[in-house]
């Protein structure tokens, strides 16, 4: 956007020129009007000057262009000088125009050439004029001379000075604005500047329903005192808070919106985690207290069955001994859940991990006959084989359980890199998307007489090793559990 205008600047000095040129010329000395011819002729060649910098413009380089049009400027004026008066004439100050010029164009060193040039030209210029003309001795003409010289370069030096100061400023200006406004526009937050009156000064915030929201908060924090200097927004599912200030001694307001949803994520994480450490140890510790009485209670009944008795008892003490075990893969889940973090690290083969797993849900899956399909790209992990293999389990269970007879459950493992991915793909039912959302969940479940733990733990385990658990579902097709893991 710069070029542009500096050019039109130039294109503005040339076409002034022809103009400058006829209004001196037609306005001046009445010697003028007695041969007028000269005085054209001038006018006519500002003309095709102008004309030949403009069609120049486009070929030369800036910067020669403007010293073409300032050396052409110092005969110029010369010319003119000679046909207003000659060494009487009052035109000599144009040189000092022409310099002021330079300087605002040329700056400091442009100034400086412009000046001394023509202090040079105008020096041949005098004695040429002073020729033939009596009364005018060498000292006059040098003291002529002397004080216009001194006139053009001191404006030279004044003006170049002044110009290159001015220019300093305004390049630092337009730095610091440039480099303000890219902070602002970049910012995360939302900025708007609102005026005793409620218009917008200034905002980086795009036309929206939410920036309208803002603009109305700081007018009335502006107008009335007694306004909350905050404010919490809710768009959607994003949480924004508003702070407001008052600045330029209470005549203008100033509010950032902060966009606060990440933020209030991380708390709610954190929360959720605390929690979750909270029930863990309560858990743990239950399990412990209830599994001792439960291993007793087992044991009796176990007495009792094997000795002679009714056979109408028998079906009690079954059903007694089966809510016993039930009871204790519950005590065993709690166990689990409180005590996932890997004690006994070492590197091993994420094969040997997924080999460990399926063996210990092999009893499961043959029941319902589910075959299982593997397609290993095999790597290495640091992990505790006992606690992943538990992680692994619990997601290969919940694959057989989401599984109908006969069905396949394929389990795929790649790398890139950093990272390590095991696939865990079945074709059940599939999830609803809000169940997706849950599943990782303690006692969240689906499913009639589970405890809604085994995804819960298997997520802390393989987050307590440096990895990652997510579930993609679609309701007929079936469900992919992907875990990643760093490398060893």
């Amino acid at each position: 956007m710069k070029y542009p205008a500096k050019i039109s600047r130039i294109s503005g000095l040339i076409i002034l020129h022809p103009f400058v040129v006829a209004f001196i010329l037609l306005t001046s000395y009445p010697p003028l009007y007695r041969e007028p011819n000269p005085a054209w002729y001038l006018i006519i060649v500002s003309i095709i000057l102008a004309i030949s910098f403009l069609l120049l413009r486009k070929i030369i380089p800036e910067k020669l262009l403007l010293y073409m049009i300032f050396f052409s400027d110092i005969p110029l004026a010369g010319a003119v000088i000679h046909y207003t008066g000659g060494i009487e004439s009052m035109f000599p100050l144009l040189y000092a125009i022409l310099i002021l010029a330079s300087s605002m164009y040329l700056y400091k060193r442009g100034a400086y050439i412009i000046s001394l040039s023509s202090a040079v030209f105008f020096l041949g210029l005098v004695f040429v004029e002073s020729r033939g003309i009596e009364g005018y001795t060498t000292s006059m003409v040098m003291y002529r001379f002397y004080i216009f010289a001194l006139l053009f370069l001191l404006m030279g030096i004044l003006s170049g000075g002044l110009s290159e100061s001015h220019q300093r400023r305004i390049e630092e200006a337009a730095r610091l604005r440039l480099t303000t406004e890219d902070i602002i526009k970049n910012l995360p937050s939302g900025v708007i500047t609102v005026d005793s009156k409620g218009d917008i000064l200034y905002t980086n915030m795009g036309d929206s329903r939410l920036r309208d929201t803002v603009h109305l908060q700081v007018a009335k924090f502006l107008k009335d005192r007694g306004t909350s200097n905050s404010m919490e927004l809710r768009f959607g599912n994003r949480y924004y808070v508003v702070s407001c200030v008052r600045i330029f001694k209470g005549r203008a307001g100033l509010a950032i919106l902060q966009d606060m949803t990440e933020i209030r994520k991380l708390e709610e994480n954190a929360r959720i985690t605390s929690q979750t450490k909270l029930l863990a140890e309560l858990g743990g510790s239950l399990a412990h207290e209830i599994r001792n009485p439960l291993s007793s209670i087992r044991g009796s009944l176990e007495v009792i069955r094997d000795t002679k008795r009714r056979r109408s008892t028998m079906p009690f003490i079954k059903i007694a001994l089966k809510e016993t075990k039930r009871l204790n893969e519950i005590v065993t889940d709690f166990l689990n859940f409180s005590q996932f973090t890997p004690k006994n690290k070492n590197r091993i083969r994420i094969s040997e991990v997924v080999s460990e797993a399926i063996l210990d849900s092999m009893l499961r899956i043959n029941e319902r006959k589910v075959s299982i399909k593997r397609k290993d790209g095999d790597f290495f992990v640091l992990a505790d084989l006992n606690k992943l293999k538990s992680g692994f389990t619990n997601i290969i269970n919940n694959a057989y359980e989401a599984s109908k007879p006969n069905d396949v459950i394929e389990i795929i493992s790649s790398q890139n890199t950093k990272v390590g991915c095991i696939e865990i793909r079945d074709r059940g039912a599939g999830m609803k998307k809000q169940n997706q959302k849950k599943i990782f969940e303690p006692f969240f479940t689906t499913k009639k007489g589970g405890t809604g733990l085994g995804l819960a733990i298997a997520k802390n385990i393989i987050e307590a090793h440096g990895g990652s658990i997510s579930v993609k579902s679609k309701i007929g097709t079936g469900t992919t559990f992907s875990v990643r893991l760093p490398l060893a």
